[in-house]
């Protein structure tokens, strides 16, 4: 094949990897060294990696790590005439780039290329990407995790992941075989409380999407297709915008976010102006755009304003919380786009203090811009297809353990202790954890075991994990950061050793992604550290000296121990004033559910994690730092609408305050609908002529029941099941007022029904074709019918009250709620 490897961007690529050695000589000189060594156009094609990632990914990672990515890249280049004939910019960003978000990076792209093979090879364009997608199906699926992003091979290795590494794990899986692709995100849905990620994949000029390890017969289809539509920002990234025209609504440190909502939903053109209080236009001025979900604001994109005070954004029918920040001056206002698409926002006008005020959240309905829908001959196949791969899922996945667990506890000295260290990493730890990376950990921790009691040394001193950065080998490195002097000065005045880091680490924001931390071995190779990487170092350095330390769960503050009480190292993250918060109205208020408490700090309101908190005697006490709050309350209505409250209040040093908690009421109309149900049947065992059947009228007669319409093994399902167990105790209560309904007895066996069934024995159980009643009783509730699982919640006999179909997240709170 003829051709030059990245001939339209080879001599940008050089240049600014010449200046990347300027700006980090020393790091970089240990990079080139083995870079240099390499194969000519895997060179090139890592130093492209690195001269569009993240300081951090320097820092953090050795060059071979990368090689698998160049190496695979520029194969599929000499191998694939149709990955040579690729524009360079998607080749680069799509194909080549090793990164997809936040996610760990492990080598992947060979090992993924070759397990597909021909299987995958020997296709092209849509079909060799819904191929692949079916190939993912077959090695991982949905489950619930902490925000720590799994690589991609870990993703493979263990079976499963949430949304987010579902997606890393198909878009590797993708560029593996040379298909471009990236990850999209709705960063918080509109309509209910949680956000999703899938993949787009780059085919025949366009861009279209599918939903990762969720393969379905056609592009452009997805169970998400109409919570899509009711977004009002689908957003991707992209590490090198160089080429690319595409609407730019933030830049998160070196990293551009693309606006891609107009793929998925109606949308329109805002524009907001800041003025000054003498209503002249003021330029530079941070605006973000925020959605209400999970109780709290959560911007879904970010600008500044131009020399004439405005910023413009496309985005969806609904409601935006806009917020302007100018140095210590912030304003607010609420914009309803169905209505009106400018407004205008004063820099000098502030919110009223220590009283409730009331605001309304609209989400946008549906409006699908993406309708194709496979035939029935396709989605027959289809489902033979998705059964064949969670068949095979299950059975690589069945007693799967991390074999780093037994290295780790098979060795003979120190077992309980070695059991206690691994109780201590959270479940993610222990599918990924490196065997050696724990033994470092371990043996340089040891001489402290006695210096304190036993469970803060296991917790604060042992334990490698202070937030969610790689677990990776730092304590000999720090040990030889500092002279003897500085450490035993550190030990004995532990704020001191927070001004070393702190004077050590220079932070280069524009060179950075916030969320993806530099190690603390990571941040003495370049001398370079984000805001949070010195905070997690100097946990780590405080740990390795024998200093029990933390960063507080609530806000982030560094603390270390002192006299058996955590002591802040800062004076602003002292707890030093109190609010008590009244629940009052008999409400159960749960934190990120119905309410939040945001503090003001550098220009961003920023909510507290009080998910532990207890309340007593209807009171929460919370110590807080002095400063300005906001609290907000939420009522979330069927139709994803929020009837909500905002609470702004200060509080200075040494003052205690007062807040009773207000919760918005719906009215039954807004929360219920009433509609009138056909007498349908149920099978008591599985649908035949001579099945024995009951009437829906009989099941509906007294009370309110819940109907759930289950198809095993498929995501959607398993999610409802999962939010039900993890709320065991109130679904208990439920009885045999919750009805599944499914096709088969052989469904009762899938993994996910069987457990619920175990935990929820008094659940009734009944049997449909599903082939008829689906569809009437879908179009009836106005629910989408050919999405399952397919719940009706009734209230007396063949009453109506509320119905969804496929997967929101939330639907469990929903429907206890409802009960």
């Amino acid at each position: 094949m003829n051709g030059i490897f990245l001939e339209k961007n080879r001599e940008r690529i050089l240049a600014q990897y010449e200046e990347l050695k300027k700006a980090l000589p020393e790091r970089m000189a240990e990079v080139d060294k083995k870079i240099s060594e390499w194969e000519e156009n895997t060179a090139l094609a890592c130093k492209y990696m690195y001269i569009t990632m993240p300081y951090s990914d320097i820092a953090n990672y050795e060059p071979e790590i990368f090689k698998d990515y160049g190496e695979n890249a520029v194969w599929l280049w000499e191998n694939r005439e149709d990955v040579k004939e690729l524009p360079e910019e998607i080749f680069l960003n799509y194909v080549l780039y090793c990164r997809v978000n936040e996610e760990e990076v492990a080598p992947c792209r060979t090992f993924f290329r070759e397990q597909m093979g021909e299987r995958v090879l020997s296709l092209h364009g849509k079909a060799a990407a819904l191929e692949v997608n079916y190939w993912c199906a077959e090695e991982a699926t949905y489950h619930c995790t902490d925000e720590r992003t799994l690589s991609a091979i870990t993703v493979y290795r263990r079976g499963n992941g949430r949304c987010g590494e579902e997606s890393v794990f198909t878009v590797n899986a993708m560029r593996s075989v040379g298909i471009p692709a990236r990850q999209v995100y709705a960063p918080r849905w509109s309509h209910c409380d949680d956000n999703h990620a899938w993949v787009e994949v780059w085919c025949e000029g366009d861009w279209y999407f599918l939903g990762a390890c969720e393969p379905l017969p056609i592009l452009n289809k997805g169970w998400f297709t109409n919570a899509s539509s009711r977004a009002m920002m689908v957003h991707s990234r992209c590490f090198d915008t160089t080429g690319f025209d595409e609407e730019n609504i933030d830049r998160e440190g070196m990293v551009a976010v693309f606006n891609e909502l107009k793929r998925y939903a109606a949308v329109k053109k805002i524009q907001v102006q800041v003025v000054d209080g003498e209503k002249k236009p003021v330029s530079g001025v941070k605006v973000y755009f925020e959605v209400l979900n999970y109780s709290e604001f959560s911007p879904v994109a970010e600008a500044k304003t131009d020399e004439n005070g405005f910023v413009s954004l496309t985005t969806g029918l609904g409601s935006l919380h806009i917020m302007a920040v100018c140095g210590d001056k912030c304003a607010e206002t609420y914009m309803d786009t169905r209505n009106s698409d400018t407004c205008v926002v004063s820099l000098d006008e502030t919110e009223a203090r220590e009283t409730w005020q009331e605001m309304d959240m609209i989400a946008p309905v549906d409006t699908p811009v993406n309708t194709d829908t496979p035939t029935e001959e396709q989605t027959r196949i289809g489902n033979i297809r998705l059964d064949e791969a969670a068949a095979k899922r299950l059975k690589k996945t069945e007693n799967w353990e991390n074999p780093e667990k037994a290295v780790f506890l098979g060795k003979e000295d120190h077992k309980e202790l070695r059991k206690e260290m691994l109780a201590a990493l959270t479940e993610k730890d222990q599918t990924d954890f490196v065997s050696s990376v724990l033994e470092d950990h371990l043996a340089l921790a040891l001489p402290y075991e006695n210096t304190t009691d036993h469970e803060t040394f296991v917790k604060y001193i042992l334990n490698p994990r202070v937030r969610n950065e790689i677990l990776k080998p730092y304590r000999k490195e720090i040990q030889e950061a500092f002279t003897e002097e500085e450490k035993a000065l550190f030990v004995k005045e532990p704020k001191k050793l927070w001004e070393a880091v702190d004077s050590r680490f220079s932070s280069c924001a524009d060179k950075e992604r916030s969320s993806i931390i530099t190690t603390p071995a990571g941040c003495l190779r370049t001398g370079i550290a984000s805001p949070l990487s010195k905070k997690i170092f100097f946990v780590a350095a405080a740990r390795t000296l024998g200093i029990p330390a933390r960063l507080n769960p609530r806000d982030d503050a560094m603390e270390y121990m002192e006299n058996g009480s955590f002591v802040a190292v800062l004076p602003e993250s002292e707890k030093n004033c109190r609010l008590v918060l009244k629940g009052g109205d008999g409400i159960v208020w749960k934190y990120f559910l119905n309410w939040s408490i945001a503090r003001f700090v550098d220009g961003r309101f920023v909510s507290l994690q009080l998910e532990d908190a207890k309340w007593e005697d209807g009171k929460l006490v919370l110590g807080l730092d002095a400063g300005q709050y906001r609290i907000l309350t939420s009522n979330r209505l069927p139709n994803g609408n929020i009837f909500a409250n905002r609470y702004y209040l200060d509080i200075a040093v040494g003052e205690e305050k007062e807040a009773e908690l207000l919760l918005r009421h719906a009215d039954l109309e807004d929360m219920l609908e009433s509609i009138d149900l056909p007498d349908f049947e149920l099978c008591k065992n599985e649908p035949s002529e001579d099945a024995e059947k009951v009437k829906a009228s009989v099941l509906t007669e007294k009370g309110k029941h819940i109907f759930m319409f289950l198809e095993e093994s498929r995501e959607p399902t398993e999610h409802i099941l999962n939010e039900m167990i993890e709320q065991k105790e109130a679904f208990e209560k439920l009885g045999d007022t919750v009805i599944f309904v499914v096709r088969t007895e052989a469904a009762l066996k899938d993994p996910n029904i069987a457990r619920a069934l175990r935990t929820f024995p008094e659940i009734q159980v009944y049997y449909d074709s599903f082939k008829t009643l689906i569809e009437t009783l879908g179009r009836r509730m106005y629910v989408d019918h050919e999405k399952l699982p397919l719940i009706i919640v009734t209230d007396g006999k063949l009453n109506g009250i509320y119905a969804t179909s496929g997967y929101n997240v939330g639907t469990g709170d929903m429907l206890l709620r409802l009960m």
